[in-house]
């Protein structure tokens, strides 16, 4: 038997994990019900494995959650660094932690292939970038690489701090997809205010690019950009 503190500054009994029933403890609830019936802090638990002195994986999994404002949503844009700053949390957690939500962003983006063939599709784009754009705090400039059939080959990170007209970094855009033998780009940036509006340097840009674009025989099928689950498809909106 462990005490945690509560809410209200008195000392109140914990159990240990070991010391729950069976069908309690979330690695052998896990198998018996299966994922989808395990709460969210009982998912935690098990990748954190143990608690720390006074304190139950289990109690250490809420203390998680409730260190960030959204709830566990959080976990979403930390680092293992930042982890490592709540008690309780080493290395190997805050690792495993970011390693798991990793795996489901990935998972989410290999769905959203799955799911659409055709990426000249801007949905299709900002479904594939959502997760990793939407809380950035200031902007990034990728790029989506397309093959001729406009099935995507990958998706590269082109800069930080927002689109520029220079040549070094429209040299960058075209030069990965010379290297991957894209057939067509689209151009993909956040805005980190949440409005997917874009702006009309947005727009100036983005023209200079699909001049560039078609010099280059490689044209810039769209620009799509990406708010706080929001985007705007340049195309779309008639912008290009």
């Amino acid at each position: 038997m462990q005490e945690i503190m509560s809410t209200d500054g008195n000392v109140v009994p914990s159990l240990c994990v070991k010391d729950m029933f069976p069908y309690q403890r979330p690695r052998e609830k896990f198998v018996s019900v299966g994922a989808e019936h395990m709460a969210m802090e009982e998912l935690i638990a098990i990748l954190l494995r143990t608690g720390y002195k006074g304190t139950s994986a289990l109690s250490l999994a809420k203390q998680v959650i409730q260190f960030f404002p959204d709830g566990v949503y959080g976990l979403n844009h930390m680092t293992v660094k930042e982890l490592e700053s709540i008690k309780g949390i080493g290395t190997d957690k805050a690792i495993a932690l970011c390693a798991a939500v990793e795996l489901g962003r990935r998972l989410g983006q290999l769905k959203v292939k799955q799911e659409y063939e055709d990426f000249s599709n801007p949905e299709a784009v900002a479904k594939y970038v959502m997760e990793r754009l939407r809380h950035k705090t200031e902007e990034h400039v990728w790029v989506a690489l397309l093959n001729a059939k406009n099935k995507l080959i990958k998706v590269e990170e082109i800069s930080s701090g927002g689109l520029t007209s220079s040549y070094a970094e429209q040299r960058s855009v075209f030069r990965r997809a010379i290297a991957c033998n894209a057939a067509a780009i689209i151009l993909i940036h956040n805005h980190p205010s949440g409005d997917s509006k874009a702006s009309p340097e947005d727009v100036r840009m983005t023209k200079l690019f699909c001049e560039a674009g078609q010099v280059m025989g490689i044209p810039v099928l769209d620009h799509v950009i990406i708010g706080d689950q929001e985007f705007t498809s340049l195309c779309s909106e008639g912008l290009l």
